[in-house]
């Protein structure tokens, strides 16, 4: 059964004080060191990249951020095009896809495996002795094809063994792939086990201790559920350092200040609504709250955030312009992670001021931020939906 969470957030509350003194900049938020072009770019291809031509390429290389599937990122297929995309731009950062808890059932092919992408097969049999199982000892796929992994041993601790063999092989691989990546996406952290709609072939519930009481019900287990996955990013941060760059899917690091502290970047999934029924208003305010000073830890002297929706005019032009305002990435998608290249043909120029909020919540609220090229500018109604969202081009 999926488990839904519905959150009512109102950090609108945050930004009160700024109401007193609507025309007063409230300074930058995420804002990157030195001359930046803006807006900020990100690519997300959840798939793979060895056969992109020259144009795919270079169109990909124009962004700032990319994140590509971790086991092509080390793969020997990968090589050239990575090298590619790092000539055409020496301040590309490229972040390699990672689930968190989850393995993929094994090709049955693993001599391809073994040649073309050695990190999948390693990581399954790093983890293949750390399955989860339920109530009724049925094996908990998340997805068709996609297995649990349980971070809680039989004595109902933290699994630090699976925790360390997974920082370990991450360490392993970076050290024997130095132009790879230069980060992690993790997806995604959770306060509870997600269970895909779309699977309907997994019998029992969800017991992660193996003590009878279903993870939902056990507030211990979930208490350590959630320690296991805080202690993996500290343990990555601790091992790789502090400019390998960790950013993250899910609610937990938009709502919890010590999973925060260790990573770099959140990655915002149908922003500003995420997965759990905002206005687009209170979305936005919960970007600009993350994106504010002592959050994030930085990593090359930024914040590494990005936002993404699917729909390419109505969400991306949004999430573009959001971008502008709160100093963070952007991506545009059509249906899914796979990157087609650009159409929102926007150039800021450079940033000139910080952040300016006019109006009030109970009528119109107005955020706009200056740039060389002209103006990025989002207002939301009384009720939180969004009003205007466009870039006022200088004359």
């Amino acid at each position: 059964m999926r488990l839904f969470v519905i959150i009512l957030v109102t950090a609108a509350a945050i930004f009160l004080a700024c109401f007193e003194s609507p025309s007063e900049p409230v300074g930058d938020v995420g804002s990157p060191p030195g001359p930046q072009q803006w807006p900020m770019r990100g690519v997300t291809h959840w798939s793979s990249f060895f056969e992109w031509d020259e144009t795919t390429t270079a169109a990909a290389a124009k962004a700032g951020l990319l994140i590509f599937p971790i086991d092509r990122c080390f793969s020997p297929d990968a090589v050239d095009i990575i090298a590619r995309l790092r000539e055409l731009n020496p301040d590309l950062k490229i972040l390699g896809y990672l689930t968190v808890l989850q393995v993929t059932e094994l090709y049955p092919d693993t001599a391809y495996l073994k040649r073309s992408l050695p990190w999948t097969l390693d990581f399954y049999r790093l983890v293949e002795d750390k399955w989860a199982w339920t109530t009724t000892g049925d094996t908990f796929h998340v997805w068709p094809k996609t297995i649990f992994l349980d971070p809680i041993n039989g004595d109902g601790e933290a699994d630090m063994e699976l925790l360390t063999g997974i920082v370990d092989l991450l360490e392993e691989y970076t050290g024997n792939w130095p132009e790879a990546v230069d980060g992690v996406m993790h997806d995604y952290f959770m306060y509870r086990p997600y269970v895909s709609p779309y699977n309907d072939n997994v019998e029992g519930d969800v017991d992660l201790d193996g003590d009878g009481i279903p993870t939902g019900e056990d507030e211990d287990e979930l208490a350590v559920f959630l320690r296991w996955q805080k202690d993996y990013a500290a343990a990555i941060r601790s091992r790789l350092g502090a400019d390998f760059i960790q950013i993250a899917n899910g609610r937990v690091p938009q709502e919890d200040d010590e999973l925060a502290g260790y990573l770099n970047g959140i990655f915002y999934e149908l922003f500003p609504n995420m997965c759990w029924g905002v206005t687009d208003r209170t979305g936005f305010e919960k970007l600009l709250a993350n994106q504010a000073d002592g959050w994030l830890a930085k990593a090359h002297g930024r914040t590494w955030s990005i936002l993404t929706n699917n729909t390419i005019e109505y969400n991306n032009r949004f999430c573009m312009l959001s971008s502008l305002l709160a100093g963070c990435f952007y991506t545009e998608l059509i249906g899914d992670f796979t990157f087609r290249g650009w159409t929102i043909d926007i150039d800021a120029g450079t940033a000139l001021s910080g952040l300016t909020i006019e109006g009030k919540a109970d009528s119109i609220l107005t955020y706009k931020r200056s740039f060389s090229e002209g103006e990025a500018l989002i207002s939301f109604s009384p009720h939180g939906g969004r009003r205007e969202w466009t870039f006022i081009e200088n004359n």
